[in-house]
């Protein structure tokens, strides 16, 4: 705020004589506008530093949970592929367990070098029995887009605190959802093509048996 204070004067004429009759201060005040900066507001505020940071705490130990979640819908799914002799399916599905899993200790390995408030949350019991191969590829395609939603949250929470740590961190399963949802995707639409090409579901089983080796 900046103060300029002038001094106004009244001046009287009397017969050609400049008389001063009298005198006032004028306090003229420029205020600068209040510029809101969203990225700034926790300089501005430490309670919001603090809400905010706890729900970037709680959202990577959600991720975590999440992430034996998923793990435990593809174990779920490579037994019950075994059990309908999709053994190829069932390699895929049970290769994907473990890199689910993997995902989840390589979070708690970084929040233990950040000394981050870990915990570990209760893991659902997930689906075990399915009507069809489609019901199965479906619910498991469904699994990884809230996992990749999970992820996109946790990341805007890390830009909010501005944890570029972090944010950094989560920069390889972005790209690893895209490709995971991308070829999900395109299994799923080739278990449908069994209903019109008989013998298809075979073939996909054997493929994504030799992928598993």
């Amino acid at each position: 705020m900046w103060s300029s204070i002038f001094t106004m004067t009244s001046l009287l004429v009397l017969d050609g004589v400049k008389i001063t009759a009298f005198s006032y201060p004028i306090t003229n005040q420029i205020t600068r506008p209040f510029q809101y900066n969203k990225n700034a507001m926790f300089a501005e505020s430490p309670t919001k530093v603090t809400d905010a940071v706890e729900i970037l705490q709680t959202l990577y130990n959600a991720q975590i949970t999440r992430e034996f979640e998923a793990s435990q819908l593809y174990l779920s799914a490579s037994i019950w592929c075994d059990q309908q002799e999709l053994v190829g399916m069932g390699a895929y599905m049970r290769q994907e367990a473990d890199e689910e899993r993997g995902h989840a200790l390589q979070f708690i390995d970084f929040g233990m070098k950040r000394s981050l408030p870990l915990s570990l949350g209760t893991v659902g019991a997930p689906s075990r029995s399915w009507d069809t191969p489609e019901d199965l590829w479906t619910d498991v395609l469904n699994c990884e887009k809230r996992n990749s939603e999970s992820i996109g949250r946790l990341a805007d929470s890390a830009l909010t605190c501005k944890d570029h740590s972090i944010a950094a961190f989560l920069q390889p399963f972005h790209l690893e959802q895209v490709h995971s949802m991308d070829k999900l995707s395109t299994i799923l639409a080739k278990v449908k093509d069994e209903n019109q090409t008989p013998g298809l579901l075979r073939q996909l089983d054997s493929e994504l048996g030799g992928e598993a080796v």
